[in-house]
C-alpha cells in the first residue's frame, strides 16, 4: 500500500465509498474524520475532522451527494470536498445511518441505536414525516433502493425490513388491491 494509507483513521473505519470518477475513495471513522484519497497519488486529497464519531457514510451517486451522520447530525455534502457541507440537519435522536431518496432528494430516511424506529425526514428543514415500526431493535442501518420506490432497514434484532416509500403502489412483490380484485 502507498504511504499513508493503511494508516487512515486512528480509530475504526466505518465506511468507505468510491466517488464516481473511480480514482477516489472517501472514508469515515470513528475518529469523526472523512478523507478523501486520490487513489493515484495514495494520499489525502481532502479531510474534513467532525465533532463526533461518524457512524455512516453514503453516496447518493443520483444526487452527488454523500450523505454522513455523526452525533445527533446529518450532514450532506458534495462528493467534490468543499469546507463545510450543503446542509446539516440536528435530529431529535441520533442517527446511525441516512440515505438520501436517490430521485427526488427531498427526503432521507434515517434510524437510530436508540429505538427502533425508522423515520423519514424532509430535506428542508428536518421535519418528520413518517415513522415506522417493524424491528425488535435499534437500526443500524438504512439505504434507498437506487429507483428511490423502497428503502431498506436493518435492525440489530437480526432482521431487514423493507417499506414501500409509497404505500399502497404496485411495486415489485407488492401489488395494490383496488375495488376487492
Amino acid at each position: 500500500m502507498g504511504k499513508g494509507i493503511e494508516t487512515a483513521h486512528e480509530k475504526t473505519v466505518k465506511s468507505a465509498v468510491w466517488l464516481p470518477e473511480g480514482h477516489q475513495i472517501v472514508s469515515a471513522g470513528e475518529d469523526g474524520v472523512v478523507n478523501w484519497w486520490d487513489l493515484r497519488s495514495h494520499e489525502a486529497a481532502y479531510t474534513v475532522k467532525f465533532p463526533n464519531a461518524i457512524t455512516s457514510l453514503e453516496l447518493s451517486a443520483p444526487t452527488g451527494t454523500l450523505v454522513l451522520t455523526y452525533g445527533n447530525d446529518v450532514s450532506f455534502y458534495p462528493v467534490i470536498p468543499s469546507s463545510s457541507p450543503s446542509h446539516t440537519l440536528t435530529l431529535p435522536h441520533p442517527p446511525s445511518s441516512a440515505s438520501l431518496h436517490p430521485t427526488s432528494g427531498n427526503r432521507f430516511v434515517a434510524g437510530s441505536t436508540n429505538d427502533p424506529w425508522v423515520r423519514v425526514y424532509a430535506l428542508l428543514d428536518g421535519t418528520e414525516l413518517e415513522l415506522y415500526k417493524g424491528h425488535h431493535g435499534p437500526v443500524h442501518a438504512v439505504m434507498y433502493s437506487p429507483d428511490g420506490e423502497m428503502y431498506a432497514s436493518g435492525s440489530e434484532d437480526g432482521t431487514i425490513r423493507l417499506w414501500q416509500t409509497t404505500p399502497g403502489k404496485s411495486y415489485g412483490l407488492w401489488q395494490s388491491q383496488s375495488n376487492g380484485l
